[in-house]
């Protein structure tokens, strides 16, 4: 299907409320049990599990919280040195933290947290209630869509890190890296700590990009997802990643999909009421579909 044919977005949150859901303080026919609902948090590239701490803090009287640090980041061990770096890698790394016995949890998962999200969602289904991806780095989404200026443009995004860094370039390439997703003078905005801590992971970086462009999961189990998923992108957010999230949300009928006023690709950290409730929102609609 030509790119340009993909459904419109669903929505536009001008304000922190991405679906009609019970507020907060109302008493819905059906509410999630905080003794048995648990949600896994995982975070994007360069991030960690306290990436999440705001959003886990307003989440925890509603259910209990995992938020994981992914290989090579926070207090994980780093991957090993000159070894290739898969999905599969990284939720391996995750089954410690899941719920024991089977039981079933709600995947929240940006960026590069997104697409492991989305690969361990692929891997146990009907463990999942609910996915809330905010723009994954799924990129063959994009073609299987057929849109491949867009792919194109990531692969060149890609491909000038990667050559950078191995000419010695560090500080250069992670600059423009990171200009790309959340706008020009992005780094030189960042303080100076925090540009010092990005140079020194920029390696994984490279891993985590590797992985999500080697993610290519059958269609008929990725659409099986749909109904149960939550999309969410920035209305600044690259054009290419704002056009695959629009490509997932094709992919997987029944899929919400929700654009936020005002976000970048660091929605979670600046619009954080917003993807707060939005995944309040999963809860309350999950628990309703299962006391139908």
């Amino acid at each position: 299907m030509p790119a340009n044919n993909l459904p419109a977005p669903t929505r536009r949150l001008p304000e922190p409320k991405p679906r009609e859901c019970p507020p907060t303080h109302s008493a819905p026919k059906s509410a999630p049990d905080p003794q048995t609902e648990t949600v896994i948090l995982l975070h994007g590239s360069g991030g960690s599990g306290a990436s999440w701490r705001r959003i886990s803090d307003a989440l925890r009287p509603l259910c209990q919280i995992v938020a994981p640090d992914l290989i090579g980041y926070g207090g994980s061990p780093r991957w090993p040195a000159g070894t290739p770096l898969d999905l599969d890698a990284e939720c391996r790394a995750l089954y410690p933290v899941l719920p024991c016995c089977a039981s079933p949890y709600h995947l929240v998962g940006h960026s590069y947290g997104g697409v492991v999200a989305l690969h361990l969602a692929l891997a146990s289904p009907t463990r999942v209630r609910t996915l809330t991806i905010i723009e994954p780095v799924f990129f063959q989404a994009l073609r299987h869509t057929g849109d491949l200026e867009s792919f194109d443009q990531f692969c060149r995004i890609r491909d000038d890190f990667i050559e950078a860094l191995a000419r010695g370039e560090r500080e250069p390439a992670i600059a423009r890296f990171i200009d790309f997703w959340t706008g020009d003078g992005a780094w030189e905005r960042m303080p100076l700590a925090v540009r010092d801590a990005t140079l020194k992971i920029a390696d994984k970086i490279v891993l985590d990009w590797r992985a999500s462009f080697a993610a290519n999961p059958n269609l008929d189990r990725l659409a099986a997802l749909g109904p149960r998923t939550l999309l969410l992108c920035g209305d600044r957010s690259p054009k290419p990643m704002q056009r695959l999230v629009d490509a997932l949300n094709h992919l997987m009928p029944g899929s919400e999909r929700a654009v936020i006023s005002g976000a970048d690709h660091l929605l979670p950290l600046s619009h954080t009421q917003v993807v707060t409730n939005a995944i309040i929102s999963q809860l309350h609609a999950d628990a309703e579909r299962r006391a139908r």
